[in-house]
């Protein structure tokens, strides 16, 4: 069966190698890829956020399933374009891919439909934003971009100056670009955060194991938020009771909300929760697999990810179908960045790659061939290393220790990936 699989980053070098490794079988097709992916599949040149080149390329290839990896193609309708002529995808329609692509908007679909978030307003401009933090939040509050800004378009602010300058930089400045056409003032909200994927045909929905990321650039939760500088799986506190809460009271009825509204949501959502006092409220929804929260996970799969995605894709039910299921163990994924990471990260130093064991997976992010055939830094996060062992300190270590064994000039990683569920276990 011939699968095509769009995205170059390490999110989807984790795809890639999930599916191999479920199915020797499978014929992948990855566009644009990278090298990490071109040992796993046969990578060609696509414009991922072209939906007219990706159909060409599905027909011509007669693919049996099109997997969208990063959230650009899906705000821009590749989904809506090729279930319009007929090609099996999974991924959420333009429509459907709102709860990511405008934090505004999935606002307040939520909080009409008495989904658990934090309180929050929006507004276009600066002196609005800057007399709701002063009249009906205070301080700490957070400000977001309303629209895609790379994981990037969060800002804590402790004070009303912090608070100011957020506001100038979405809305004035426009550092987040298009994504800075609104803004969101949010009550800050304090417990411990959880990122929770789950695979849903529109109706039902197959959660996966919880996982927690480090936004960070630094250790110690210190320096500029990033994309994403590691996470870990599982999370003690992410008990099976958790996920029925989280699925009964946030997913199940954001999905009802979205059906509702005329968009419903088929392929992965991803909820990005905080644990307040009063239980689990959503911080944000992603339309797609996170990153590198996927590097985590997958590799602690031992069930089927191809089977919910088909039979999502073709428009059929998941509820059926088996709960996934885990390796026992511990996953940890240490980000390998760029210096300069991630304002302006430093491209084009050449990479010395070590061999690892098998328990070990070294995903490319940001890598590329250069003309002499070696191997380049090409992007902010450049690798994603994720160690499984049968303890969370073993996995702890050896991905710390394998990622200070990949060399290129400035390159920069966390060594503190799971320092919280670290603090819970002792």
């Amino acid at each position: 069966m011939k699968i095509l699989l769009l995205g170059s980053g390490g999110r989807e070098h984790a795809l890639a190698d999930a599916l191999a490794r479920e199915n020797t079988t499978i014929d992948l097709v990855a566009g644009p890829g990278n090298p990490g992916i071109a040992q796993l599949a046969r990578v060609v040149s696509v414009n991922a956020s072209d939906p007219i080149e990706v159909a060409e390329l599905a027909e011509r290839e007669q693919v049996k399933l099109v997997v969208v990896g990063p959230e650009a193609p899906l705000a821009i309708g590749l989904v809506d374009h090729l279930q319009h002529i007929g090609v099996p995808v999974f991924g959420p329609t333009m429509g459907a891919a709102k709860v990511e692509t405008s934090k505004a908007d999935t606002k307040a679909l939520m909080m009409a439909a008495g989904i658990p978030t934090a309180r929050a307003e929006t507004h276009k401009k600066s002196v609005d934003a800057k007399d709701a933090v002063r009249a009906r939040f205070g301080v700490p509050v957070v400000i977001k971009a309303s629209g895609l800004a790379a994981g990037k378009g969060v800002i804590i602010c402790h004070t009303l100056r912090e608070a100011d300058a957020a506001i100038e930089r979405v809305l004035e400045d426009k550092a987040f670009g298009e994504a800075g056409s609104e803004c969101l003032v949010e009550s800050f909200m304090t417990g411990e955060e959880l990122s929770l994927f789950a695979v849903t045909d529109g109706y039902n929905v197959m959660p996966m194991i919880g996982a927690q990321d480090h936004k960070r650039l630094l250790d110690g939760d210190e320096g500029p938020n990033t994309g994403g500088m590691g996470a870990y799986t599982p999370v003690s506190f992410s008990t099976p009771s958790l996920v029925d809460d989280v699925t009964e009271r946030i997913f199940l009825p954001t999905l009802h909300a979205l059906r509702k509204r005329g968009t419903p949501f088929t392929g992965l959502l991803y909820a990005g929760l905080m644990l307040t006092e009063e239980g689990p409220k959503v911080v944000e929804f992603n339309c797609r697999f996170g990153d590198p929260e996927t590097q985590a996970i997958l590799p602690m799969l031992t069930s089927s990810l191809l089977d919910p995605m088909m039979t999502v894709a073709h428009g059929g039910r998941i509820g059926s179908l088996s709960p996934f299921t885990w390796r026992d163990g511990a996953s940890v994924t240490t980000v390998v960045a760029s210096q300069g990471y991630p304002d302006a990260p430093v491209t084009g130093q050449h990479i010395t790659l070590p061999s690892f064991s098998d328990d070990l997976r070294v995903y490319h992010a940001g890598t590329a061939r250069a003309d002499d055939g070696s191997l380049r830094t090409s992007g902010g996060r450049v690798f994603a290393v994720t160690a499984m062992a049968d303890t969370f300190a073993d996995a702890q270590d050896a991905s710390r220790e394998a990622a200070s064994r990949i060399e290129f000039e400035g390159a920069i990683f966390r060594g503190d990936i799971g320092w919280r569920e670290a603090a819970r276990l002792a």
